[in-house]
């Protein structure tokens, strides 16, 4: 069954899929973390309904995105590497929004506004990861409008 509004995680999903291999990339923070590490975690956090235009053609969302790492073999610590994997993640959006990049039969990000950059995230009961944030203002259009 084809959904009425565009399912802005899958295209977002796709993306950071696709241009980051060797990520974990999903929409819950799993059990035993240390298992999909370098990983990322975007979820949806809020958002509104464009007004006075029919959803189907577009969706506004608030998205999070979390970005968790442990010391690179390379000597690289937790901290510097999640830092690096969130500007990875901003890289990807950032260029998918300039290029109009289309995930076929889903859609794609026709604008973006960034609320907050990447910050850093203390967490004492993970002190062996690095952990950085952000979040993202999102338009997400379908590939195809449905009727």
């Amino acid at each position: 069954m084809a959904r009425y509004v565009v399912d802005w995680l899958d295209v977002v999903l796709d993306l950071l899929r696709a241009d980051m291999p060797g990520v974990t990339v999903m929409s819950r923070i799993p059990d035993h973390i240390t298992d999909y590490l370098p990983l990322v975690v975007v979820r949806r956090t809020g958002g509104e309904p464009p007004a006075r235009v029919d959803p189907r053609f577009y969706d506004v969302v608030l998205v999070n995105v979390q970005c968790f790492c442990a010391d690179d073999p390379d000597g690289v610590d937790q901290y510097r590497a999640a830092s690096d994997l969130a500007d990875q993640v901003r890289g990807v959006l950032w260029r998918a929004v300039r290029t109009q990049r289309v995930i076929p039969d889903k859609g794609w990000l026709s604008r973006m506004r960034e609320s907050t950059g990447p910050i850093e995230i203390t967490d004492p009961d993970a002190v062996a990861l690095g952990r950085f944030t952000a979040s993202y203002e999102l338009r997400v259009r379908p590939a195809t409008v449905s009727a």
